[in-house]
Formats: structure tokens, C-alpha cells, sequence
């Protein structure tokens, strides 16, 4: 069921004095990331935080593979992140309740559109008439969706309103609006449901109670409200890109290229382990002038041990990940112009030369932009209504789980609830059974 539907956290009238924690977990794709989090009625307070590194690759297509490694890396974060409250809040802190985020690859996300030519434009829009759209609107959604998954058991993950539109003209609420032309997009996100089991099964293990859980796209989408942006959380693994418009997501995409891919092309050109490789790759930036020790069997390998020589191959890199961003985009676009805002966060977006290329590449030679892009970094520090205690920094690695965080915070949730948004929720209510009985 939709997270607008059911809210686990949901707290009783007699625990509005009593202070709320939460445990949040961001898996990712190299690193486990976890938050111990304190939430108040404007915003969420971090008193722990923890990262432990997956041991080996624990995941296909984001899907947990082995179960008992990820649940043990998981636990190793969350000790931390609990083992840090005694510190920095006075006593030691163990939620029993979790939010963790539901990696892009397992989703099965997509925007779409109803119009709809009023008979009368000069009445103004009830909720009667909003609410048949939405209707109308889900019904065509999630028919289309189901397709992708034949007869396979499905679970609505996530289900919001991107955009509604009259006359032409972007409204929050169109009830009573006058107008001819009136057009709702709402984007949905399902996945297998024995996906989303898998995480479950994770929380069980490390003894948390059934956890929210929210797809980490949406949580980073919804702060960049009032904006159309192309976001890329470039991973260990792979890189994830979407579309959102309003703090709504259009369309998204995955591709298993990330920082790893760089690193391994640097680990079999100069003949390195994967982590001699990756230390190289963070150490030799142009802000360096000397590149890091090699091993002493290459030491004296003429020009291929020289900085030149490793930054040319770090930079062949970081064009072979662009080209196939590149490709990805393509194929997010669908012939329309894309939004002229890109942001980089992740792990991988810490490599300067990444950011620089990005910046530099010629996005317009194949790709339907109606100007130049803007390449930003997104630091966690841009993610609003958080207090972090812990004086600690997870990096551009840590946003998805600052983000999160952000996601369960009371203001958040008052901030979701306006009128269309309750009217959605409303038809998923009535109507889910009927939607997804045929899946």
C-alpha cells in the first residue's frame, strides 16, 4: 500500500509529550548508511549516525541476494549510529521503529496524464470533479504499469501528485479555479512484491518493527520543490537518474555504471587491486602535483606511473560513464526538452574530475536541451528541516539518508497533506483492490 495511505508512525494523543525516534537506513551500493533520528513537529534532530561497506556485491539488481551479509552490515551501522547517541544526546538511544528507502533499480516508476476539456469553464473546479480525475488518471496508471509485470504479485510503493494544470497555468489546488482545460500528472512507483519483502526480512533481522518504506528517488525529488531537474545519484555500483517537476518525479532510469566502474579501469591499466585503485583515484586530483605512491613493482614503469598518465586514464573514465549518462537521458527524455538543472550527489560525485567533466561535456550535441545545462553538486547540507548533532559528515554519500530522515519529520508529512494530495490518498483507499486485482 501507498506510504500516503498507511502511517506506521503515526503517534497516539498520549505520546504527543514523549520524545519520537526513528532509525533510518539507506543501503546503497557500497556503503550502509544509518541515522538515529529524533523527530519533533519541525524538524528532524541526528544524534547517531553509522556507515559499514557491503562485503562483496550483496545485491542484483537491487534486489538483497544474501540476506545474512547485508543484515549483519546493517547491524554493524546501526550499533554505530546507536552507540553514538550515548554521547551526543546523554543516554543511549534504540528505535524500534525504521524508515529505510527503497533502491530505484527495484521500482517500476511513471508519470502520467489525464485532460480533460471542461463543458462548463466558467463553474469552478469541485472536488467531485478533481477526485473522477485522479480516478481516471490511476486507473490508466497503474493498468499501464501492471503490463510491465504480467501476472507477477505486485505492491504500490508510492504514489503522488507531479503537476495539475489549467489553462496552461501550474496550480497546487485547483478547486475552485475557473477554466477550460484542466490536466493532472501523477506519478506512481510499484515493485515486486517479493522485493519489498526482501527488505522486510532485513528489518526483522536486525529486530526493528515493520519499517516505512519510501523509494529514496521520491525523498530527494520532494526538496527540490518548485523546480524542474534532472537529479543523478551517482553510487559505488551504479548510477541513478531521474526527472521531477515540482518536487514530483516524471521518469527515472538506472545504469550500472558508478565510481567502482572508474576505479576498476584505473585497477587494469596500471595493473592494481580494486582498493589500491580507488585510494588512487580519490588522492590524485588536479589539486594534487604529485600522484601517490605506486607499488614498487611499478615504480619504475616510465610514463604509465606518472600523474599525466593516471589522470588520462581517470579522465577516458569519466567520459565512458558521461556517454552512457548520455544514452540514459536520451531515453528519459522521450522527444520532450529536458530541465536545464542537473545535479550530481553520492559517493562517486566526490571525484573532482567527474564534476568538472559533467559540467564541461557537451550535453546539446545529441540530447534535447532547450539551453545549456547547469551542473550543481548537491551537499547534504542543502536537505531542510534537519539538526545534525553528531558534528559528523557522511559526505554527498550521506544525502539519500539525510533525506530520508527529512521524509518522517512532522512538518514533512503536514506539508504532503494538502488537498489533492488527500483526495489521492482517498481513491488509493477505495479503489486499490480494484486497481491491482488483476495484477
Amino acid at each position: 500500500m501507498s506510504n500516503l495511505l498507511q502511517n506506521p508512525f503515526r503517534k497516539n494523543k498520549e505520546a504527543n509529550d514523549k520524545p519520537s525516534f526513528r532509525s533510518v537506513i539507506d543501503l546503497g551500493t557500497e556503503y550502509v548508511k544509518a541515522l538515529v533520528v529524533e523527530v519533533q513537529e519541525d524538524r528532524a534532530i541526528i544524534i547517531g549516525q553509522g556507515m559499514a561497506q557491503h562485503r562483496g556485491s550483496y545485491a542484483s539488481g537491487g534486489a538483497i541476494s544474501d540476506l545474512e551479509a547485508v543484515t549483519a552490515t546493517c547491524d554493524q551501522a546501526l550499533r554505530q549510529a546507536e552507540d553514538m547517541t550515548e554521547e551526543v544526546y546523554g543516554r543511549k538511544v534504540v528505535p524500534d521503529q525504521a524508515v529505510m528507502g527503497v533502491p530505484l533499480p527495484l521500482i517500476r516508476g511513471a508519470a502520467y496524464t489525464v485532460k480533460q476539456q471542461r463543458s462548463s469553464p466558467r463553474r469552478p473546479v469541485s472536488q467531485r470533479e478533481l477526485t473522477q480525475l485522479l480516478q481516471r488518471v490511476q486507473r490508466l496508471a497503474l493498468h499501464q504499469l501492471s503490463q510491465e509485470f504480467a501476472s507477477q504479485e505486485l505492491a504500490l510503493v508510492d504514489s503522488a501528485i507531479a503537476e495539475i494544470v489549467i489553462d496552461g497555468h501550474g496550480v497546487t489546488d485547483p478547486v475552485g479555479f475557473r477554466g477550460e482545460n484542466l490536466a493532472v500528472t501523477v506519478f506512481n512507483a510499484i515493485a515486486l512484491r517479493q522485493s519489498l519483502d526482501g527488505l522486510r526480512d532485513l528489518a526483522e533481522g536486525l529486530e526493528l518493527e515493520p519499517p516505512l518504506l519510501v523509494p529514496e528517488s521520491q525523498v530527494v525529488a520532494s526538496f527540490l520543490k518548485g523546480s524542474e531537474v534532472l537529479g543523478l545519484d551517482v553510487g559505488g555500483r551504479g548510477t541513478e537518474i531521474f526527472w521531477s517537476r515540482n518536487g514530483g518525479l516524471l521518469a527515472s532510469r538506472t545504469m550500472p555504471l558508478g565510481g567502482r566502474a572508474i576505479s576498476q579501469r584505473l585497477a587494469e591499466g596500471l595493473h592494481l587491486s580494486l582498493q589500491e585503485a580507488e585510494t588512487l583515484k580519490l588522492s590524485c586530483s588536479r589539486s594534487q602535483i604529485v600522484a601517490p605512491p605506486l607499488p614498487p613493482d611499478l615504480q619504475s614503469g616510465g610514463d604509465e606511473t606518472t600523474p599525466a598518465f593516471v589522470g588520462e586514464m581517470l579522465n577516458g573514465a569519466v567520459v565512458t560513464w558521461l556517454v552512457e549518462v548520455e544514452r540514459q537521458l536520451m531515453a528519459l527524455a522521450g522527444g520532450e526538452n529536458l530541465p536545464r538543472c542537473m545535479y550530481l550527489w553520492g559517493g562517486g560525485s566526490e571525484l573532482p574530475e567527474l564534476v568538472e567533466a559533467a559540467k564541461t561535456f557537451p550535453w546539446m550535441r545529441e540530447l534535447p536541451f532547450a539551453r545549456c545545462p547547469e551542473v550543481e553538486v548537491l551537499n547534504p547540507e542543502r536537505v531542510p528541516g534537519l539538526l545534525d548533532r553528531t558534528g559528523l559528515s557522511l559526505g554527498r554519500g550521506g544525502l539519500v539518508v539525510m533525506s530520508l530522515a527529512r521524509w518522517v519529520c512532522a512538518d514533512e508529512m503536514k506539508s504532503k497533506a494538502d488537498l489533492p494530495t488527500q483526495l489521492l490518498a482517498k481513491v488509493m483507499r477505495r479503489d486499490f483492490d480494484t486497481f491491482l486485482g488483476g495484477i
